[in-house]
């Protein structure tokens, strides 16, 4: 079952703000179930299932989202066309996320729920854009638990880093090449700076997710070979941890610059698993062989701030967004039974 509703959804191309027919895909799967405590809510390219237990409870959400990257020219198979090849699926999408819906699907469906609810979210525009789960979630039931599906190989991510995107404008004089002590050269101040932020000593520690990294990552200054340039621009990429507000990290570097500095995206915090995580402990009895480790990728659970969530998921990190992408049938039908049991700790 889980291969077929997955080759379904590999089959609908769904590259982010495009995602209507995977979405169509997954809406006609849930409704032919035929559960009679089921409801659908479809807002766009957003879909959400809900299904409510006799008791009162908590509530748990399995989020994952639909939408891929697009198909690029090195792919040596049909990206919408899903190929088995041994214990492979070959597919766009078939690793980042699809998988993780089709288990994620299945597990909602079938999992006997006797108290609280349980919330099956399948979001547009995880890998760009705003119109997913940041604006879906404040119509869903607040969620007391979440699991956030995405491509961890069934290990389970209790933190993920944050991202602040720093621009910052290196001002000068403009003047003649010829003549460069009249002149006061930006690019010469970009530069100061960037040996300042390669000597930043960002020394606070995350116990699980270590320490915030930053790169420059653009610098662009400069028109003409014999002008001495009054401008020069050049990027922040900083991956943040807990250890650290963004905040703090933006004070910080205006105090260190010559530059001035302009917050780009703010938007992506840090996040970690709470320490008495209920979620994390059925995860953990669900399949106790895995592993728990920090994720420096970004997903949906930046959205989830305060919920008792964790990233968990079949395929692998490294092969999402890869040409000829492809995840392992066994490792999905492997989450889909783990995401059943901590479906029945928690609800059943």
């Amino acid at each position: 079952m889980v291969e077929e509703l997955l080759s379904r959804l590999v089959s609908a191309p769904s590259p982010s703000t495009q995602e209507g027919p995977a979405v169509d895909v997954l809406e006609a799967w849930l409704r032919e179930a035929g559960l009679p405590d089921l409801q659908i809510l479809r807002v766009d390219r957003n879909l959400a299932a809900i299904r409510e237990g006799a008791e009162p409870g908590p509530t748990l959400m399995l989020a994952s989202h639909l939408d891929t990257v697009p198909a690029t020219a090195s792919w040596t198979r049909p990206p919408w066309t899903p190929t088995r090849e041994g214990e492979r699926l070959y597919g766009l999408g078939a690793n980042d996320a699809k998988g993780c819906v089709a288990a994620m699907t299945l597990a909602f469906l079938t999992a006997p729920l006797r108290r609280g609810k349980i919330v099956l979210a399948a979001t547009c525009e995880e890998e760009t854009g705003r119109n997913g789960l940041e604006i879906f979630l404040p119509l869903l039931p607040k969620p007391d638990h979440a699991i956030v599906g995405e491509p961890t190989g069934l290990e389970v991510a209790v933190a993920q880093n944050g991202l602040l995107i720093l621009d910052c404008v290196a001002g000068g004089r403009a003047g003649h090449a010829a003549r460069p002590q009249l002149a006061d050269n930006a690019i010469s101040r970009a530069a100061r700076d960037i040996l300042r932020i390669d000597g930043m000593d960002l020394e606070r520690v995350h116990p699980t997710a270590g320490k915030t990294t930053r790169a420059v990552t653009m610098v662009a200054g400069g028109s003409r070979h014999n002008v001495i340039p009054d401008r020069c621009t050049f990027t922040v990429d900083l991956r943040t941890t807990a250890a650290y507000s963004h905040p703090e990290l933006v004070g910080m570097f205006r105090g260190l610059l010559e530059s001035e500095v302009n917050v780009r995206s703010d938007r992506f915090h840090p996040v970690a698993t709470p320490e008495a995580s209920a979620v994390l402990r059925a995860a953990l009895h669900a399949r106790p062989q895995a592993k728990t480790f920090s994720s420096p990728t970004l997903s949906d659970w930046a959205h989830l701030l305060g919920v008792d969530a964790i990233k968990w998921g079949p395929g692998l990190s490294e092969v999402s967004h890869t040409a000829d992408e492809w995840v392992e049938l066994a490792m999905v039908g492997e989450a889909e039974v783990a995401y059943r049991r901590v479906i029945e700790e928690l609800l059943g």
